[in-house]
C-alpha cells in the first residue's frame, strides 16, 4: 500500500514538474535580455524607412495588422518570426519571438513596447546581437498627408565572434528590413515615394562616431 501511494505520489511529482518546465517554455522561459552594455565592440545605431502616401486602411489598423502577421512581412529565407509565447494573433508587452535567422544566428526577442503605431523587441540570451529594435508608423516630417514607416535599431554584437561576421550581419539586416518596409507598402496598398532609406551611425569603443550609408 506504501509503495502504491509512494508510486503516484512520485507520479504526481514528475507530472508536476514538467508541467512547471512547459510554463517556463511556454510562458517565461526564463532568458535574461541583452543590453547593449552586455554586448562587444561598437555600438551602431541603424534606421530603414519609408515614405509614403494614400493608405487603404486607417494607420492603427494597418499597425495592428502587422503586430499579428510579422511572418508575412519577413522574408522567412533570412529571418522567420515564430511566436513562442502570448496570443498568436495580439502582441503584448512580454511576448517573444524565435528568430531563425541566415546562418548560425538563431535568437529570441521579448515584445518592450505594443502601441498603436509602435512596437518593440529587446534581444534575449543567445541572440546574435546584444540590443533593442523599434518599429513606427509616424506622419512625414515635412510633408502632409504622408506617412512615414521606420524601423530603427540600437544594438552592439554579442561577442567577438559575432563581431567579426559584422559585414555579412549587415548585409542580412540590410536585406530584411529593407524588405519588411516593401512590403509594408505594398500591404497598404500606397503610393511609394521614392527608395527605401537606410542610415547607419557607429559608436566605437573608443568613442568615435562613424556615419556610413
Amino acid at each position: 500500500m506504501q509503495r502504491r501511494q509512494f508510486g503516484w505520489m512520485f507520479g504526481l511529482g514528475l507530472g508536476a514538474i514538467g508541467l512547471v518546465q512547459l510554463w517556463q517554455r511556454r510562458f517565461k522561459r526564463g532568458k535574461a535580455t541583452q543590453t547593449p552594455q552586455a554586448g562587444s565592440g561598437s555600438l551602431y545605431r541603424r534606421r530603414y524607412w519609408v515614405d509614403f502616401q494614400a493608405l487603404n486602411q486607417s494607420p492603427e489598423s494597418l499597425v495592428k495588422h502587422i503586430k499579428a502577421n510579422l511572418p508575412d512581412f519577413s522574408p522567412g529565407l533570412f529571418a522567420d518570426f515564430r511566436k513562442a509565447t502570448g496570443n498568436e494573433r495580439v502582441m503584448q508587452v512580454g511576448d517573444e519571438y524565435d528568430i531563425a535567422i541566415l546562418g548560425p544566428w538563431n535568437g529570441s526577442v521579448r515584445v518592450s513596447t505594443s502601441q498603436p503605431l509602435r512596437f518593440g523587441f529587446c534581444t534575449l540570451e543567445g541572440h546574435p546581437e546584444a540590443g533593442q529594435i523599434h518599429f513606427e508608423l509616424k506622419p512625414h516630417p515635412e510633408r502632409s498627408n504622408t506617412w512615414r514607416f521606420e524601423i530603427a535599431s540600437e544594438a552592439r554584437s554579442r561577442d567577438g565572434l559575432v563581431e567579426m561576421a559584422y559585414r555579412i550581419g549587415k548585409v542580412v539586416q540590410t536585406q530584411v528590413w529593407s524588405t519588411f518596409c516593401q512590403r509594408v507598402v505594398e500591404f497598404a496598398q500606397a503610393q511609394q515615394l521614392g527608395e527605401i532609406q537606410t542610415s547607419t551611425i557607429e559608436q566605437t569603443p573608443e568613442g568615435e562616431v562613424v556615419i556610413h550609408d
